[in-house]
């Protein structure tokens, strides 16, 4: 018989059946186990497990709210989930919660819950876990507790901090204020405030931790409490883009994200973005661009988290694309493939090559127009080449210039249209390499709508891309930028 010390384990699922079974299950295994349907979307009063078994099935999208509800008891009670849906599976992670089946085995339980019961104090970054895991007595989260809290911490077992951590690995840290007063407290040490000196909001914590210049385990240690006393936010996302290094990051995971949805059933033209008539020089030169921003040298220098298991599969999608088209023999097997196979893709750029002149031919009389003043005919035009060519990113940003400006005439807010405009934009433009001219259109919408900074950040990226380009020169220098 397996014999476990568990003051008591509560069993919360709805189903009468699964619930009883395990009952008598782990009471036969020497647990003290009961089952409680009326507890099953929360804890009730003055309810006081050593571990809970929660129902994932039931509660779906609310796992991680019940979960909570109970870590936050005053036993801080270990936490378990059963279930077998998807979306059972789906949020077990965000509740940081060991998922079991209903039909796992009796061990697999018994050793779950010891697993449970035993990591309790590692299920979150909260200030009364870490004050339970050290063994000092629960007290207000002060300066005053700081420096005794930060002393047991940097020799407690390095299998809490790092059961802590491992639901944070791939999350980024981001100093708080409270940072700040502990380094006015002087409550950390010198090698501390070394590693925490690059702590910017990009780095993840994995990424921290092989830094230094601490070892890992004293790391570790450090990110977990510093991210329990609230000194450090530890976030899947950036956290703001109060920094130009943090606005770039989270642009860039932007970017990747929309790029894999882009390339899921594409064409090698939409993969470097350029149409069949394409001649070498012009495949050459969107190879470059593509590099820019998506290439494995550019994207090392930043830590992606998980998206940088994308960078490797996108680039040699990338070459493939570049090495078949600029080949004349290998790029008409290729369009003999499209042809029977395109019904099959979704394409932007794969287009016939009628339709990309009768589109080129559009935008040039809308950009005629429009420099002429004429921003309704302009509309027209442009909106013609749309039609034909869907999705091309100066087309589209040409047309979303006009039709601001031709609403603005009309009557409409000024700052309302640019920031509807913009919107529709930027969501065009991500997962594209970037494009010069889309990139001033969408910078005129920003400072239209108000937003000279963000006006001033696109410009700054169509001038990395083409430095002579006349408009975002012009623009730039209105909007008081310093030359490159």
């Amino acid at each position: 018989m397996i014999r476990l010390r568990v003051t008591s384990v509560l069993i919360a699922l709805a189903d009468v059946g699964l619930g009883v079974q395990l009952e008598e299950q782990l009471v036969q295994a020497g647990l003290t186990a009961t089952w409680d349907a009326a507890q099953v979307d929360g804890p009730g009063r003055g309810t006081t497990p050593d571990v809970v078994i929660v129902d994932a099935d039931r509660l779906g999208a609310r796992l991680a709210t019940v979960t909570d509800q109970w870590r936050g008891r005053p036993t801080m009670p270990g936490v378990l989930a059963i279930g077998s849906s998807p979306a059972a599976r789906d949020q077990a992670p965000r509740a940081r919660v060991t998922l079991l089946a209903p039909t796992a085995r009796l061990t697999t339980f018994v050793a779950a819950i010891r697993d449970a019961q035993a990591m309790r104090l590692a299920a979150g970054l909260r200030w009364p876990l870490l004050r339970a895991a050290l063994g000092l007595p629960d007290t207000e989260n002060a300066r005053s507790a700081w420096q005794l809290t930060m002393t047991a911490a940097r020799s407690i077992d390095i299998e809490i901090p790092r059961a802590a951590l491992r639901w944070h690995v791939h999350h980024y840290a981001t100093p708080t204020e409270r940072l700040d007063q502990l380094h006015a407290d002087r409550v950390l040490t010198v090698p501390e405030l070394e590693t925490l000196a690059r702590v910017d909001g990009t780095l993840t914590v994995q990424r921290i931790v092989k830094l230094g210049p601490l070892d890992p385990m004293p790391t570790a240690r450090l990110l977990w409490a510093l991210g329990s006393i609230g000194a450090l936010d530890l976030s899947p996302e950036i956290r703001d883009r109060a920094t130009t290094p943090r606005r770039a990051l989270d642009e860039l995971r932007a970017h990747l994200r929309a790029r894999a949805v882009r390339l899921e059933r594409s064409t090698f033209y939409d993969v470097l973005e350029i149409t069949p008539l394409a001649e070498i020089e012009d495949i050459e030169a969107a190879y470059q661009r593509v590099a820019m921003r998506f290439a494995p040298d550019v994207l090392a220098t930043y830590d992606l988290a998980e998206l940088a298991a994308q960078i490797d599969p996108m680039w040699t999608l990338v070459e493939k694309a570049r090495t078949v088209l600029v080949d004349h023999p290998q790029r008409g097997r290729y369009h003999d493939w499209l042809r029977q196979k395109l019904p099959e893709l979704r394409t932007v750029w794969a287009i016939d090559p009628s339709v990309v002149q009768a589109a080129e031919a559009a935008f040039t009389r809308g950009q005629r127009n429009l420099g002429d003043g004429d921003a309704h005919k302009a509309m027209g035009d442009l909106a013609a080449a749309c039609r034909h060519f869907p999705g091309h990113p100066d087309y589209e940003s040409s047309l979303a210039w006009a039709r601001y400006r031709v609403q603005v005439a009309s009557g409409r807010d000024r700052i309302e249209a640019a920031v509807a405009e913009r919107k529709t934009l930027e969501q065009l433009l991500l997962g594209c390499r970037p494009w010069p001219h889309a990139l001033v259109a969408l910078a005129l919408l920003c400072a239209a709508g108000g937003d000279v900074d963000a006006a001033r950040w696109h410009l700054h990226v169509a001038l990395a891309v083409d430095p002579t380009a006349p408009a975002a020169i012009q623009l730039a220098q209105r909007l008081g930028m310093r030359p490159a």
